[in-house]
């Protein structure tokens, strides 16, 4: 802003510059004239008195080549004035044709020059005017009334045709200024509406924006509640937008969030909304619909839409979507509680398996409302250490010698009792409670196994689950060697349990942590082998140790012949590529002994025990170890 004052202040000095050297210019060649023409009818006296403000204004015009402006102005249009004075009471007085310079001397001198020289000049002129006509009246002076001849007919001609044209000067000028105030206008009313439009829509895909968004969905439950109708708000997540906009650049996807903008506006009727929520987020509001039905023919008719190819830098890509409906009622008749069940639905399409829509019901929000009261008493029991951990002991099935444990957490609510892993687990991940739960597994697994190394149940490796949370929001490398240091634990009593999901990342980030904890001799197995999307590769990539075959194939080993085949692949597999495999949820002798015909050389389940407590491990470790060399 003040970079535009400058400019325009420079601009506008630069114009009267260039203006006081044209009037100045026009001056010298009207004075000029007038002394030659005096000169030629005798009037020496006149003439002296003009060739003075010849010299004056020519002064003046030197002054303003050195861009003085102020002087040259200020001696300018006192040098004309004071000229004409001399000029009135040495000659014709009131009836001097010099009484029309008065007038211009006076715009020239407010346009030209400060405000006190403005003042000074107009004061000035006006006693001078008022002692002349006091003169003529008292009859102290009589002005000669020049007859109207050549000279009178000249002087005027020439004073009328300088002001004439220093006036046409100044009128370029206004009618510049004008046009310039005109298209500034115009670029302010521009601006000003292009202010209002992003105030209220995406500047990318020129969708309205949630503020809109709000705003139309009023006036649509106002209409549908007056019509006796329903408001249906769609609420729109583009799946795996990131790793299109990641791999392919932000150029990329740009392109495709205005396609998607663009595929979802002729997926409505014109008096729908389609608007940006943000990001790779999308809403529409449908008004006035029946029922639900409406609402999922057009959430079909969307999906279709969005999952046509589109061409990105030469490849084709096809952008999924999971849309989360909900429908105006009694309870939900504003755009906050609609976005809000929307939301939720929306996230229950994604944990279907995504590219697919759910429309919002009650048990969606008894099941928010009950993950966050559980979210809280969760935080409550990390406080109180209501978390214990349980170890589930595992064997080697040749010798029947316990090899190791995985340490599983519990949790015993001193109202709500036992609370299953496979409820608070869940809640834990997704209110990121996970990672301070994770750093007291981590650390309470270490100060436990090194007191079962000193106490002579050394040999065992006790395995802890790390979630994919904790690699990418917590300092897991950190946390594990700070555990190792403050317990004094061997590395190698430790077995870092890692999911398939989290290593198909194959980031580089993960490949420097986990060669890391490598090097403080820390060893890693893939937990539940078989149920993501197993992929050889990364099984060389990060060079693990150990597979863990998932219990969902052990159980029905015996009995469904897919299922024993999937597990003799993997211990093929693993047999294959030098690594040690364990089958969890061993539950009886005929899956044992099948597992030992197969190849398998570890295990764990409930055939031998179930997670137990530390204390009670201990016992279970030294009575099975007694009993082994019993026999």
């Amino acid at each position: 802003m003040n970079l535009c004052f400058l400019k325009n202040d420079a601009s506008m000095k630069a114009i009267r510059h260039h203006r006081l050297v044209d009037l100045i210019k026009l001056t010298l060649i009207g004075l000029i004239l007038t002394t030659l023409q005096n000169l030629f009818f005798g009037k020496t006296l006149d003439a002296l008195i003009f060739f003075g403000g010849l010299l004056a204004t020519s002064i003046s015009f030197g002054l303003a080549q050195y861009k003085r402006l102020e002087s040259a102005a200020s001696l300018f249009t006192l040098s004309l004035t004071t000229m004409m004075v001399i000029i009135h009471w040495s000659d014709s007085g009131i009836y001097d044709p010099g009484m029309l310079m008065y007038p211009a001397l006076i715009i020239f001198t407010g346009l030209l020059c400060a405000p006190w020289l403005f003042i000074l000049q107009f004061i000035v002129i006006v006693i001078n005017l008022s002692f002349l006509i006091l003169a003529e009246a008292q009859g102290w002076r009589i002005s000669p009334i020049a007859p109207p001849g050549l000279p009178y007919w000249l002087d005027t001609i020439l004073i009328m045709s300088i002001v004439t044209a220093g006036v046409a000067l100044i009128m370029k000028d206004f009618r510049q200024a004008v046009l310039s105030l005109q298209a500034e206008n115009m670029r302010v009313s521009k601006s000003q509406k292009e202010v209002e439009f992003l105030a209220t829509h995406d500047a990318l895909t020129h969708l309205p924006n949630r503020v809109l968004a709000r705003d139309r969905c009023a006036h649509a439950l106002e209409i549908s509640r007056r019509n006796q109708q329903k408001t249906a708000v769609f609420y729109i997540d583009l799946d795996n937008f990131k790793t299109i906009n990641d791999s392919l650049g932000h150029d990329a996807g740009d392109r495709l969030l205005v396609e998607m903008a663009r595929r979802l506006k002729s997926c409505v009727r014109q008096s729908d909304t389609v608007a940006r929520q943000g990001g790779d987020e999308f809403l529409i509001i449908l008004d006035q619909i029946q029922d639900a039905a409406i609402c999922t023919e057009i959430a079909n008719k969307v999906i279709r839409t969005l999952a046509q190819p589109i061409t990105l830098k030469h490849l084709q890509i096809t952008a999924t979507c999971s849309i989360g409906i909900a429908v105006s009622n009694r309870n939900a008749d504003d755009f906050d509680t609609l976005l809000q069940q929307a939301d939720m639905a929306m996230y229950r399409a994604k944990a279907a398996g995504r590219n697919a829509m759910r429309i919002y019901d009650e048990s969606m929000n008894t099941k928010a409302a009950e993950q966050l009261h559980l979210a809280s008493k969760m935080r409550t029991a990390l406080s109180k250490s209501e978390f214990t951990l349980h170890y589930q002991p595992q064997f080697d099935l040749k010798s029947g010698q316990i090899i190791g444990a995985e340490a599983l957490v519990r949790w015993r609510h001193p109202e709500l009792g036992l609370v299953p892993p496979g409820k608070f687990i869940p809640v834990a991940e997704n209110s990121g409670l996970i990672v301070e739960m994770g750093e007291w597994i981590v650390q309470e697994a270490c100060r436990q196994a090194k007191q079962w190394h000193d106490e002579g149940l050394g040999g065992i490796v006790i395995g802890i689950n790390i979630s994919p949370i904790q690699f990418r929001r917590g300092d897991v490398e950190k946390l594990v060697a700070d555990a190792l240091r403050l317990s004094g634990l061997p590395a190698e009593l430790i077995e870092l349990e890692l999911t398939e999901s989290l290593l198909l990342e194959d980031s580089d980030h993960l490949k420097v942590i986990l060669q890391n904890l490598r090097s403080l001799g820390l060893s890693f197995s893939i937990d539940d082998f078989g149920t993501g999307y197993s992929n050889l590769s990364y099984l060389k990539h990060f060079e693990v140790e150990r597979l863990k075959i998932d219990q969902s194939f052990i159980r029905r080993l015996t009995e469904d012949a897919h299922d024993e085949a999937i597990v003799s692949a993997i211990i093929q597999v693993a047999n294959s590529l030098k690594l040690q495999l364990i089958a969890e949820g061993i539950e009886d002798q005929a899956t044992l002994n099948r597992l030992i015909e197969l190849g398998c050389e570890q295990g764990q389940g409930y055939f031998w025990s179930p997670a137990i407590p530390a204390e009670e491990f201990k016992q279970f470790v030294l009575h099975h170890r007694s009993q082994l060399s019993a026999s």
